[in-house]
């Protein structure tokens, strides 16, 4: 699909979106109306955790309704590193775009360097490197809001050792609202996640009995309080150094609290309306978004707290004009 509009076919959709008392949209749709949402987990038979979000559309896998569609596949690995004050949240996202593999045209090989693009074909190289660099920092940023809830589970030793969440991300096919796309993805991918449960390995070391000539010798058969002080003084224990897996017959521990992973939501603003999910063609008409994310507790999903914003496009928007459409129990990183 052509993402290249001429100032007619712009004029046209902003005035249609403008249009007084009832907006048109292109499908139909009134302005705060989604598309249908397919969400699928365990996706990637050698990731720790995947998941497929398709909105809108019909799927490469026959997930969804209807034609066109964004959809988007993220497959999470875990890494062990070590803990400093340089290593952040132990968190790193990457996306990229899908070239189908010939004898596998509908599994994406996350091995493999993907080349060509087949989501964007109308773009070059250079535009698909910053497109992909784009959407890796806004996915970061909508995930990495939330890490007080899957952080501290990712502990191995503590102050020593951690796993690091790797997260790929493949965009299959954009129709529009692909970051929405794909922070869905993220979260079925996480919902996934079985993180592999560890023993810490504690080491002891043998303090040696003094050896000088006036050395005294000390009778610890008897059992005096001075005895027993040098047997705790020859067997000090070691902070847990290492680490081993322990054999289970499943896969490992979810999440706890996984209800309470962010979603992303891009309001697409055109003073004085504002819409959700825009089309392709509406999003290039309307250059304007605001990426929100909120995270909605487990026991009282009404209570919703917006974790970060951010204002993506060429206009100035001033902030008492977008407060009004945000509404959250509690309001970080605005």
């Amino acid at each position: 699909m052509s993402t290249l509009l001429s100032k007619s076919e712009a004029g046209y959709i902003t005035s249609a979106l403008l249009a007084s008392p009832d907006p048109v949209r292109a499908d139909g749709r009134g302005l705060l109306d989604f598309r249908s949402i397919a969400v699928e987990t365990s996706v990637a038979a050698l990731a720790n955790g995947s998941g497929r979000a398709v909105l809108g559309g019909t799927g490469s896998n026959n997930i969804g309704l209807g034609d066109p569609s964004s959809e988007a596949i993220v497959a999470v690995r875990l890494e062990v590193e070590d803990i400093d004050s340089s290593s952040g949240v132990g968190l790193t996202c990457s996306v990229t775009w899908w070239v189908p593999d010939q004898n596998y045209p509908s599994v994406p090989a996350f091995n493999t360097l993907f080349s060509t693009p087949s989501a964007y074909p109308h773009h070059t190289m250079p535009q698909l490197d910053d497109l992909s660099s784009d959407l890796s920092a806004l996915l970061q940023q909508a995930l990495q809001s939330s890490s007080n809830i899957w952080a501290p589970q990712l502990v191995i030793i503590p102050k020593k050792k951690r796993w690091h969440l790797n997260l790929e991300a493949v965009i299959i096919s954009d129709s529009g609202n692909i970051l929405d796309t794909l922070v869905i993805a993220a979260r079925a991918a996480l919902w996934d996640l079985r993180v592999p449960r560890t023993r810490n390995l504690d080491f002891q070391r043998q303090t040696e009995r003094p050896t000088t000539d006036d050395a005294m010798e000390i009778d610890e058969s008897k059992g005096d309080a001075l005895g027993s002080a040098v047997k705790g003084a020859r067997a000090a224990k070691k902070p847990a150094g290492d680490f081993e897996l322990e054999d289970y017959w499943d896969d490992g521990s979810p999440l706890k609290d996984r209800e309470s992973l962010p979603v992303c939501v891009t309001l697409n603003l055109l003073p004085p309306v504002h819409f959700l999910d825009a089309l392709l063609q509406e999003e290039r008409a309307v250059p304007t978004h605001i990426h929100m994310s909120f995270s909605f507790p487990a026991a009282n999903p009404s209570d919703s707290t917006l974790l970060n914003t951010r204002l993506v496009g060429l206009s100035e928007i001033p902030y008492k004009s977008i407060a009004p459409l945000i509404e959250g129990k509690d309001m970080h990183d605005i």
